[in-house]
């Protein structure tokens, strides 16, 4: 509802009745995929109270000032424990990775151990690394999308060594991903996003999906 309006800003490029340049439109529209990422559009509601108008009816002052609001709530929130703990993760269209928002840093990892993080990110269920090779399409998809340069031939080497349970390319590309990790975020928040698991059993990225932005 509110999410698709804020769609139109950066398609456009204009202001919403003067007050909404198409970087604040931007802004907006992260900060609304946050919000209903992690707690639904009852934090907007929270804040809109004193407006005493639905959000369909507010005009742009009034919902950039909710946003920040909202947002503000929900950091409060999650200081008290109450919901996802840890900065989030936005990953683009072009499988860019940031922490902490669109205009935080980037995390930077090798195209393999990029193409391996995302599809265990996509699969919160966990996947057997003895079992990956059942999931090449989806990791082949990802790779090419990370790796347009390399050649169809390219592409299928890199893919078998890293699916040749034997090999344990994909043990490699997974601590690759996890050195990358720890490169921006804290020792007490990491167990969360790296891939781990028992001996044997499925591997998996614990980190609350609710912090995960996918534009």
């Amino acid at each position: 509802m509110l999410l698709e309006a804020f769609r139109l800003i950066p398609i456009f490029g204009t202001k919403m009745e003067g007050m909404c340049s198409y970087w604040a439109g931007r802004e907006a529209l992260l900060a609304l995929a946050l919000l209903e990422g992690a707690w639904g559009e009852e934090a907007l509601e929270d804040v809109s109270q004193p407006y005493g108008l639905g959000l369909d009816a507010m005009d742009a002052s009034q919902l950039i000032s909710l946003i920040h609001q909202a947002k503000d709530l929900l950091a409060g929130r999650i200081l008290e424990g109450d919901g996802p703990v840890g900065p989030s993760l936005v990953i683009t269209r072009d499988y860019r990775i940031f922490v902490g928002g669109r205009r935080g840093r980037e995390i930077r990892m090798r195209p393999m151990s990029k193409a391996v993080f995302l599809l265990f990110l996509r699969h919160p269920e966990g996947i057997g690394f003895q079992d990956i090779g059942q999931y090449r399409r989806e990791l082949e998809a990802l790779y090419r999308r990370i790796c347009r340069w390399e050649s169809r031939e390219e592409v299928e080497r890199c893919l078998d060594r890293v699916l040749n349970a034997a090999s344990r390319e994909v043990n490699v590309a997974a601590s690759r991903a996890s050195e990358a990790l720890s490169c921006l975020l804290e020792a007490e928040v990491l167990p969360a996003y790296v891939i781990a698991g028992e001996r044997g059993g499925p591997k998996r990225i614990r980190l609350d999906r609710r912090l995960v932005v996918w534009l």
